[in-house]
């Protein structure tokens, strides 16, 4: 985002979303999608009730020969940042820049931890509680899924 229209998109695309969060917090919704000709929006509320579920995660690639190869190792998530959206995983805001955070890190609520761009937008993940980063789960730069764990936390 790096000109005046970009930016004037990008904040009207917020808007419109912030507007869309504000009907479905008012109307107890947890799950909202909207499809038009030119775009597709789906938007999801984490339910403050919600248990925390244990996710075990297995990624493979299928080689010329038809049988999954594993990619990365089974991975049994206990506390997660999950992405909200399906796009792609940054861990700084520019290729130049130093990564938001990295293992070990204890942040504060607020702190901005990746970034998700999705349709030219960036979204940035921000920790809700005070956390420490035991793993970074995405190389960046890879795609991300809605759902997807990106990040192995602490309570701290």
């Amino acid at each position: 985002m790096t000109n005046g229209k970009e930016n004037s998109l990008s904040n009207g695309l917020k808007k419109e979303i912030s507007a869309l969060y504000e009907i479905m917090r008012d109307e107890k919704l947890e799950e909202l999608e909207i499809e038009e000709d030119d775009y597709y929006v789906h938007l999801k509320r984490k339910s403050k009730n919600a248990p925390r579920q244990q996710v075990q995660q297995t990624v493979s690639v299928m080689p010329s020969a038809g049988e999954p190869v594993p990619v990365a190792p089974e991975i049994s998530a206990g506390d997660t940042v999950k992405s909200p959206i399906m796009g792609v995983f940054y861990r700084s805001p520019s290729p130049t820049s130093s990564s938001f955070v990295k293992e070990g890190d204890v942040v504060v609520p607020g702190k901005t931890l990746c970034i998700v761009e999705a349709m030219k937008v960036m979204n940035e993940i921000k920790a809700e509680d005070k956390i420490k980063i035991v793993k970074i789960l995405v190389e960046n730069g890879n795609p991300v899924t809605e759902g997807q764990d990106l990040f192995v936390i602490e309570k701290a």
